[in-house]
């Protein structure tokens, strides 16, 4: 925005008649000061505003700023009376208009020259000198003010306005333009009862706009809804002064004073016939709870605290109420006996950014200057212990790290187009997911529903950078579509690892990942969690991602007899699809907060304490046949013990043709009281148990 400085200081006589003291003050409040400019029409300022202030679009609004600073109020500038309209007011039939009111007056003299010489360079500086008496009032208000108003016709309307959203098939000529152009379905629009003569909010009609011989004017002053606004003026790819302030949300209080500033501009510049109409028609629209009036308790001893000074509370009432905020004390007296709480009631113009205590605090940091206050550190105490799954996590990370694990971190979305990559079955859960319905980048349209896709890309991207080697994790999480109204949040842990692995000695090559690699990651997982996975091959409630995984070089994990993951190869005809340079490629997946037990990994700092007497360990070894795993066979050990286990594990795996021996270590809880005999007859038991229990599918002792 470009604004005049002697404009300005006729707003805020209290700015330094330093130019650059006065730039010096706007940017400590916080209106960046992008650029100075002497003109021969005087100095203009470039000022950076804040996205969410859409009171500082004005005049008014930035002498309301510095007026904080300065501890002056800014008046409203003189309103014209105006008197109540005869016969009905506009009809609004859409809750995108939050208010909406016209005034009616007839121009005597229109001459362009009546415009304030000021004025007409002021509203140059942004392109909005028209040359159109009427039309720069409205403009002039607007700039002034904050509040946009819209000037027609009223001789080329035909009937009574109203506001509604446009139809399927409608068309304006716009002010910009000569030829119709097509209004999308669903927009706000003013119409009359020829149709529309105004995109509501952004541009108005040339079948209604004022001319040179307009006499019979009619001006609207209204408040539209944000984001109502924002997506018109996007569909029409506009963006007019009006939109950028009304996106920003407009201040109500200003609906009235809109129309009457405009009606008191042409007044005192001897436009209005002396004799013709002033009357003000509003319709009284059902109260929206966005602009309803509040108040925030705001505590200044916890204001002393968070900046590390004294404020002195009648001069925080002074800024604030400068700022246009109504201040008063809690029981209603006045601040300046002592209370140390105030109850803020927050003014028209800022009730779209100004919901909390935090809000005002810094609204009174940037009135007495962020530079003035000491920069000291705020107490602390010594902090918390890590959470249960903070350890978890931590120790989690520090078992793939010890592997060689690099973490990878990936978009939270991909597009349709990338999943289709997958080439996942129709009527797979997978084909499911929340879309967002307003995303600017197609490439990121769908929550990702699985992690496979962008692990996927991942090895690709890899790869295509000469890596002949990846083993990389994320913790992240997914999206699952329940239904059309509703979804669920997953927390996920995955890993992937393709290419051989090198051990740094000449006399041997690489070695290539497989599944019982991957097993013995998931194992150490589960182990630094006080905990155990289940690996199973079953096709009772599988993964909707076991579709896209080798169908017997898979599994599913479980946790306490639920499934919380899989882990295996990722079938070739998906792998495919990326073109990836490797035999095979490894994928886990786990919920790792099925992890969590009450037995929480310890930190570094801790040490389990020793046992009074050792464990009793014993060792067996069977041959297990593909298709049984060790995890079944450990289970069934652990339900017939005669003594109590404190572990059952496997210690080595051998495999020579047919022959795949599984070592078991048991390690038995001991008191004192237990003997060898006992220990060798636990042990003949357990293994008469596994035999008999697994013998017919080829169990045998080694």
């Amino acid at each position: 925005m470009r604004v005049s400085l002697p404009l300005l200081r006729g707003y805020r006589p209290e700015l330094p008649a330093s130019s650059r003291a006065a730039c010096e003050v706007l940017e400590d409040v916080g209106i960046e000061v992008k650029r100075h400019q002497d003109t021969p029409r005087g100095e203009v300022l470039t000022v950076e505003l804040l996205a969410n202030r859409g009171d500082h679009h004005c005049y008014l609004g930035l002498a309301r700023e510095l007026g904080g600073r300065f501890e002056a109020p800014t008046p409203l500038p003189p309103l014209a009376p105006l008197t109540a309209a005869d016969g009905p007011a506009p009809l609004v039939t859409t809750d995108t208009c939050l208010a909406f009111g016209v005034a009616r007056v007839d121009l005597a003299d229109a001459d362009p020259a009546r415009l304030p010489e000021a004025w007409a360079e002021a509203l140059e500086l942004n392109g909005e000198h028209t040359g159109l008496l009427a039309v720069d009032a409205g403009n002039v208000t607007g700039r002034e003010l904050g509040q946009p108003v819209h000037v027609y016709d009223a001789d080329l309307l035909s009937g009574p306005l109203r506001v509604r959203l446009s139809e399927e098939g409608e068309s304006v000529v716009l002010l910009d333009s000569a030829e119709p152009v097509a209004l999308p379905a669903g927009l706000t629009v003013v119409a009359d009862d020829e149709g529309v003569v105004a995109v509501a909010g952004v541009i108005g009609a040339r079948r209604a706009a004022v001319t040179e011989t307009t006499r019979a004017l009619l001006v609207e002053s209204a408040l539209f809804d944000p984001a109502a606004v924002r997506r018109a003026a996007r569909a029409l790819a506009r963006q007019t002064a009006a939109a950028t302030r009304f996106e920003r949300g407009a201040d109500p209080t200003l609906v009235d004073a809109g129309a009457a500033r405009t009606v008191a501009l042409l007044d005192a510049w001897g436009a209005l016939a002396a004799d013709g109409p002033r009357t003000w028609s509003r319709t009284v629209l059902p109260a929206d709870a966005r602009l309803a009036p509040r108040e925030i308790p705001l505590d200044l001893d916890s204001l002393d605290t968070y900046y590390a000074v004294d404020f002195d509370p009648a001069a925080v009432e002074r800024r604030l109420t400068c700022l246009g905020f109504a201040v008063r004390k809690a029981d209603g007296t006045d601040a300046a006996d002592g209370g140390r709480t105030l109850l803020v009631g927050v003014p028209g113009h800022r009730l779209w950014d100004v919901f909390n205590p935090e809000c005002l605090y810094e609204e009174i940091g940037r009135m007495w200057s962020f530079d003035s206050f000491p920069a000291v550190l705020p107490e602390a105490g010594g902090g918390a212990a890590p959470t249960p799954r903070q350890r978890a996590r931590a120790a989690l990370e520090q078992v793939l790290v010890g592997y060689g694990f690099f973490e990878v971190i990936t978009d939270g979305f991909y597009s349709r187009t990338a999943h289709e990559r997958l080439g996942v079955p129709a009527g797979s859960p997978l084909n499911r997911h929340v879309e967002l319905r307003n995303a600017i980048d197609r490439n990121f349209s769908l929550l990702k529903n699985n992690a496979l896709l962008q692990a996927l890309d991942v090895a690709d991207y890899n790869q295509r950078h000469s890596l002949t080697l990846g083993k990389y994790f994320e913790f992240t999480h997914l999206f699952e579509a329940v239904d059309a109204d509703s979804h669920r949040e997953l927390p996920l842990l995955w890993g992937m690892l393709w290419g051989e692995e090198t051990y740094g000695s000449w006399q041997r090559g690489g070695q290539g990942f497989d599944f019982w690699y991957v097993k013995g990651v998931l194992e150490e997982l589960a182990h630094a969690c006080g905990t155990r996975f289940e690996f199973r091959r079953t096709a009772d409630d599988p993964s909707p991602l076991a579709e896209l995984m080798h169908p017997t070089r898979s599994v599913h994990l479980y946790a306490d007899g639920r499934r919380v993951g899989l882990c295996g190869e990722v079938h070739p005809s998906v792998t495919a699809n990326w073109k990836l340079r490797t035999d095979r490629v490894l994928y886990f997946e786990v919920d790792w907060t099925a992890l969590l037990t009450e037995r929480a990994p310890q930190s570094a700092e801790q040490v389990d304490e020793l046992p009074e007497h050792p464990l009793l360990r014993r060792d067996v070894a069977f041959h297990l046949p593909a298709g049984l795993t060790a995890g079944e066979v450990r289970t069934a050990m652990e339900a017939v013990s005669p003594l109590e286990l404190a572990w059952v594990r496997v210690t080595d795996l051998y495999e020579s043709g047919e022959v795949r021996a599984h070592t078991f270590e048991l390690a038995f809880q001991n008191d004192n009281t237990v003997t060898a005999d006992q220990v060798n007859h636990a042990m003949g038991a357990l293994t008469s148990h596994v035999l008999t229990t697994f013998g017919e599918r080829g169990v045998y002792q080694r």
